[in-house]
């Protein structure tokens, strides 16, 4: 298997950005084997890994919003909202 086959990415895009995206690690004989899913409702992602490889040789998955940027800002918004809370 080689490195073209090792990450696959099964993109589904209906409208912009996907909102959530996981990176799938399954065994394999020639070692790990990442696939990246990106998807819009968590309800989505079972389905997903049910396509394969095969789920019986997950090794984790790992889930976090599909953001442009690193979330700073978000994160400044939250540190802000939590300092105005504390009086």
């Amino acid at each position: 298997m080689d490195e073209a086959e090792k990450t696959r990415s099964n993109v589904f895009t209906l409208h912009g950005e996907k909102r959530w995206r996981a990176v799938v690690e399954y065994e394999h004989a020639n070692g790990p084997v990442t696939v990246q899913h990106l998807f819009e409702e968590l309800s989505e992602l079972p389905g997903l890994i049910e396509r394969g490889p095969d789920w019986s040789a997950l090794i984790r998955c790992t889930i976090t919003l599909n953001r442009p940027d690193d979330g700073s800002g978000q994160n400044r918004m939250a540190q802000s909202a939590r300092r105005g809370n504390r009086g």
